[in-house]
């Protein structure tokens, strides 16, 4: 099985997601899985060797002992009746020369030792209770055979086999069986490894496809070299990938055909707009300078209509502003400075505007100061000069303005409340919406121009008003 990303080196690190924990990955249970599976298969089959090999061992360790007993009672039947005790004591060294002979004697039938490999017992009695007690060491085999004549019992072999060396022999193996465990374990896991590697190494390179699905690579595909279940989950991802890609193209062109339309429409209204807002102006500046031909007009009316024509091509200035204002993006020119001093110059230009009434209160609630954010100062400048113009305009009988900043995680929240008459609770969601006012001479662009500046900011306009006890408009900046 192989499955490679048909791209450069470079873009796999690119495209190289977090990895998980190791004990956690499919490549650590394969070999888990493999390693123990082995390990287990190899400890059952060198278990049941071990006890097959004990068992036979110990048996013929057994068998061992019994014909040498054997052979011991019919090689001393003849010394025994004779009471030959030089034969005897012959006997019993050669049989006690044997390595795993511990102790040998021979007993007549009265139960006196007649010969041993230890001396000292010689000719002393041995009770049947003591004849028959089993060594108290299980490493030592106790067999007793008859010294029989003819049918009778003339006399009695004794002999300890020693299973010492048997079960160091048993010993060995078993240390060699759990080498050879270990080696099997070892080998086992190293050929996990490779399995899984193989295994692993194909949906690696689908993860890192897929992570580069996500990031917008639609272009990415893996190669397919075999049939089995990799393989038709590769074939399955080239599928979902070039359905995607489909898509994509599919909804840029959609997208790009409903933002000409949107660029379309909203020019039109723009247009529409820009007419209406200017036409009563333009048409008071066209009657004023037709009236400023007449000479019979006196001179305070001359200069009434000059006032009037000064002040209605301000306003024109205005509005025009006003709409280049919303259609400009300007590229931001971010620093980190304090904003306290720029509302400050911002609310003591505000008051000095004419429509202001004399019983607006102005209150600065400022967290810390210096309030340092990272803004573009001009634009933020513009942001603070709408809002708070907008909150003025909406208490024209005066009232309580209050503009406040505070901590927010990693952000500082600011906040322009007024104390008018807020916003209608089914026209809220229209007062960010392009030419939409609720002044008679607004234009609709204050809060649009404000929305542009922030959401280039990475911020957004939040409006909390209920209709009849004002409005708060707040938006977050981060302090870095």
């Amino acid at each position: 099985m192989s499955a490679q990303l048909r791209t450069a080196p470079r873009e796999t690190e690119h495209g190289q997601a977090s990895q998980p924990p190791l004990m956690r990955t499919l490549r650590f249970r394969l070999i888990v899985s493999i390693a123990l599976v082995h390990a287990i298969l190899m400890g059952m089959f060198v278990w049941h060797a071990l006890v097959s090999e004990s068992q036979r061992l110990e048996a013929d360790t057994e068998d061992r002992a019994a014909a040498l007993s054997v052979l011991l009672a019919a090689a001393s039947t003849n010394a025994v009746l004779t009471e030959d005790l030089g034969s005897l004591a012959e006997v019993v060294a050669r049989v006690g020369a044997h390595p795993d002979v511990s102790h040998t004697e021979i007993l007549d039938r009265r139960g006196y030792v007649m010969a041993s490999t230890t001396p000292e017992r010689i000719g002393k009695p041995v009770t049947e209770a003591a004849a028959r007690m089993t060594p108290k060491n299980d490493l030592t085999l106790r067999l007793r055979e008859p010294i029989e004549v003819a049918g009778n019992t003339v006399g009695l072999v004794q002999l300890d086999m020693s299973m010492k060396r048997t079960r160091e022999m048993l010993a060995n193996r078993r240390d060699q069986a759990l080498i050879f465990i270990l080696m099997a374990i070892g080998i086992g896991a190293v050929v996990a490894s490779l399995i899984s590697l193989h295994i692993t190494r194909d949906l690696h390179a689908m993860k890192i496809a897929a992570s580069r699905v996500g990031k917008g690579d639609l272009a990415v595909r893996v190669e397919i070299k075999t049939h089995d279940e990799v393989g038709h989950l590769a074939m399955g991802f080239n599928r979902m990938v070039e359905s995607l890609e489909a898509i994509s193209a599919q909804v840029h062109t959609e997208h790009a055909k409903r933002l000409e339309a949107e660029r379309l429409a909203y020019a039109g209204q723009l247009a529409a707009h820009m007419a209406h807002e200017i036409r009563n102006p333009l048409s008071a500046v066209i009657n004023s300078v037709k009236l400023l031909d007449r000479s019979e007009l006196q001179p305070q009316d001359r200069s009434q209509l000059v006032d009037i024509i000064n002040g209605e091509t301000q306003r024109l200035q205005r509005i025009l502003q006003s709409f280049l204002d919303s259609a400009r993006t300007q590229a931001l020119q971010l620093v980190s400075r304090d904003v306290s001093q720029l509302v400050e110059e911002v609310v003591h230009l505000a008051s000095r505007d004419t429509e202001t009434d004399e019983h607006t209160r102005i209150k600065l609630d400022f967290h810390q100061r210096p309030c340092v954010v990272a803004h573009d100062p001009d634009q933020l400048r513009q942001v603070f000069w709408n809002l708070v113009l907008n909150a003025m305009q909406a208490m024209p009988e005066g009232g309580d303005l209050t503009i406040r900043s505070e901590a927010i995680g990693s952000r500082i929240k600011f906040s322009v409340s007024d104390t008018g008459g807020g916003f209608p609770a089914h026209l809220l969601s229209f007062a960010t919406e392009p030419f939409y006012t609720g002044r008679l001479n607004g234009i609709g662009l204050g809060l649009v121009i404000v929305q542009r500046i922030l959401s280039q900011h990475g911020s957004q306009l939040k409006i909390d008003s209920q209709e009849g006890h004002g409005t708060t408009i707040s938006f977050e900046l981060d302090t870095e």
